[in-house]
Parts: C-alpha cells; structure tokens; sequence
C-alpha cells in the first residue's frame, strides 16, 4: 500500500467515525455525551504519563476499577442505553456494576502480577552471558545441600520459606487493602520473615536466593504500612538489598534488584531513586560495564537508557549515576593504554554491542508503508549477503 492510498483509507475512516458519532448523539445524546467524557478521561490518563496516578500501581489498578464501574453505570442506569436493566432492577444493576468493577481490579491485579513475576524468563537472555553463567553456576552448589545462615538452614529451605511467605501474602482473589487490614497480624509476619531470611543468609546463599526467587512481586506484595505497628516494611527490604548488603551482591543480582525497583516503578517510593544510586555508585569498572550490558538484555524495555533517563527524575542523582560511568569509563581506558593484568583481562570479554534497524536494513519491507518503501524484494525477505 503506498502513502497515497494509505491517506485516503485513514481519511474514508474518519469521515465514517464522525457520521457514527453524529448518529450516536441524535439516538442516545446523554449516554454518547457520558461515553466521551469518559474517553478524555481515560485520554488524559494515557498521556499523563508524569501525574501522580501513575506513580504506583496500586494507583493505576484503583484508576482501571473506578473507569470500569463509571463505564459499567452508564451502560447499565441511563435509560437512552439499550442495555439499562438496572432501571427495572436497581438491585441487579448494582451488583453489576460491583462486579465489573472487582472483575476489572482482579485481571488488573493478574496481568500486573504475571508482570512482576517475570524474573525466571528474564534470566534466560543473561544466562547466554558468560559472567553471568558462571555467577549461576557457582550458585547451584547451595542447592545440593548447604546451609547459608539462618540457624543453618539449607538454601532450599530457605527459598521455600521465601515462597511460602509469599503466597501467604499475595492472595490471588482478595485485594491487598482487604487482606492487609483484616489479616493484618499474618501479613506483617510474613512480611518479618522475607526479611529476615534475605538478612540473615550468607552472601552466596543471599545471591541464590535473588536469582531464583519472584523478586519484582516481593518488592510489589511486600507493603509499607502506614501505622507504626505495621512498620515500613517494603523500605526496610529494599534498603536491605540496594544498601546494606549491597557490597556482597554479584553484579547478577545488582541486575535483578534495579530490575525489581523499575518494575514496581522507582515512583512508588520517595527513596527509590537513592536505592538505584546506590547500587550503580557500588558497581565499579569492569563489573559497571558487566552491568550495564546485562540490563540491555534481558529482553524487556527495562533497559540501562530507561533507568537513568525516564524513570529516574531528580537531576543530582542522574548527574551522580552519568559522572560515575565516565569515571569507571576512564579507569578503564587508562588500564587499556598501560596494559595492565586486568586490561588483558578485558579483551577475552566482547564488549562490542551491534544495532542495527529491521526494515528495509536487514529485512524487506516490501514497500510496506509506513514500514519502509524498499519494493526490490517482497515483505520480510531477508537481504542477500
């Protein structure tokens, strides 16, 4: 399809979208006029991207469940909507409209959690690195029978402890405000016990446990609770990993930690930009590169470019991340030029990276607009050489 042809499909659509539109307002006006005003709400919430909503996903998911509930109360009460049962039966629409609401809050709820649950598949891309294949494999011994801490507590057990504690938190059909408030005592005491193990454990069994437990939904379940008896338990976990322990951890685990901050969103808590600080300013030469390599490729878009550049705000801490690496960059290059050990070192490893664009550069697009406008070959037939 050429441009010329593509303007005049896109141009045919919008003049048949505002005779529907019309259409609309003269049959329904006040259900039509309801409907766009839930449209521009829902606008200004996709392209808000910096508005508080969007700072935690707690945020976002009470967003999706009170849209859902507006839309669902529209459709269901005002009697212009061809399907207003709830005007002959206020009852049965009420319980509709709680149901779409709660059906909206738990798949909500399920995409999110299947999001932070990603850590498993996302350590496949980095287990093609060498340095981090080595990381796991000197790990996998813990497993076989070791004991790391924790009243000398084999790291299966511990890692089974880890996952216990956290399916007694994350209940799949009761939200985490419900279940937080009424079974409060058995949350903070699961949430005690993720603590402990990850503060306890020895730093081999520490980076075992990073790399085979749910990481991201730990940081995302594990809450900070606004009374004083609940504690600040997410801020106390993080501040464990990123802080306090951080100098034991390997430069896998550092991935995984960044990775687990970027997914719960850096926003959700006013010192999560220190967190990533942190652990990049305690990363240094060749294992800052290490880093930097492994968290573009683990095959999502929580890459290095989004962490120092979208998802970190304040203007100091990326100043601080950015003069780090040009000063490990030259550290680097001075062992380069004086052929030290380490620089020998350095040129066994690859350190080149290749980008390269799809269309019309590597693969035909067959003239596919707006995809590229190369006809020579036909669509997606890769280039010869």
């Amino acid at each position: 399809m050429d441009r010329f042809a593509a303007m005049l499909a896109l141009l045919s659509m919008l003049v048949a979208l505002v005779l529907v539109v019309l259409a609309l307002f003269a049959i329904m006006p006040i259900v039509t006029s309801c409907l766009f005003a839930l449209l521009y709400i829902l606008y200004m919430f996709i392209a808000n991207e910096d508005n508080g909503v969007h700072h935690a996903q707690e945020f976002e998911n009470r967003f999706w469940t009170v849209f859902i509930m507006l839309f669902s109360t529209v459709i269901i009460f005002l009697n212009e909507s061809p399907f207003a049962f709830g005007l002959w039966s206020p009852s049965f629409g009420f319980l509709a409209v709680l149901a779409s609401g709660y059906a909206m809050h738990a798949w909500d709820r399920y995409v999110h959690r299947q999001e932070m649950s990603r850590d498993h598949g996302m350590l496949n891309p980095l287990r093609r690195g060498g340095s981090a294949m080595a990381s796991l494999n000197r790990l996998q011994d813990l497993a076989t029978g070791m004991a790391g801490g924790s009243g000398g507590m084999k790291v299966e057990d511990q890692l089974k402890r880890v996952n216990l504690a956290l399916a007694d938190i994350d209940q799949v059909f009761i939200p985490s405000t419900f279940n937080n408030y009424f079974n409060r005592c058995n949350v903070i005491s699961r949430e005690r016990d993720i603590i402990s193990i990850f503060e306890e454990a020895e730093p081999r069994t520490l980076n075992y446990l990073i790399s085979h437990v749910k990481l991201g939904l730990i940081f995302y379940k594990v809450k900070d609770h606004r009374d004083t008896y609940g504690g600040q338990s997410r801020t106390e976990l993080i501040e464990l990993l990123a802080v306090n322990r951080v100098s034991v951890l390997t430069v896998l685990s550092k991935v995984l930690v960044l990775s687990a901050l970027q997914m719960l969103k850096l926003s959700a808590n006013a010192r999560a930009e220190y967190w990533a600080r942190n652990i990049i300013l305690r990363t240094y030469q060749d294992d800052l590169s290490e880093l930097k390599s492994f968290m573009d490729s683990k095959g999502d878009y929580f890459s290095m470019n989004r962490l120092v550049f979208d998802d970190i705000r304040q203007p100091t801490i990326m100043h601080d991340i950015l003069t780090h690496i040009k000063k490990q960059s030259d550290v680097q290059r001075a062992h380069m030029r004086m052929k030290t050990k380490k620089s020998k070192l350095r040129a066994t490893k690859a350190w080149r990276k290749v980008l390269s664009d799809v269309d019309d550069t590597l693969t035909s697009s067959g003239g596919s607009y707006p995809a590229g406008i190369d006809k020579r070959f036909t669509k997606k037939v890769v280039y010869p050489g």
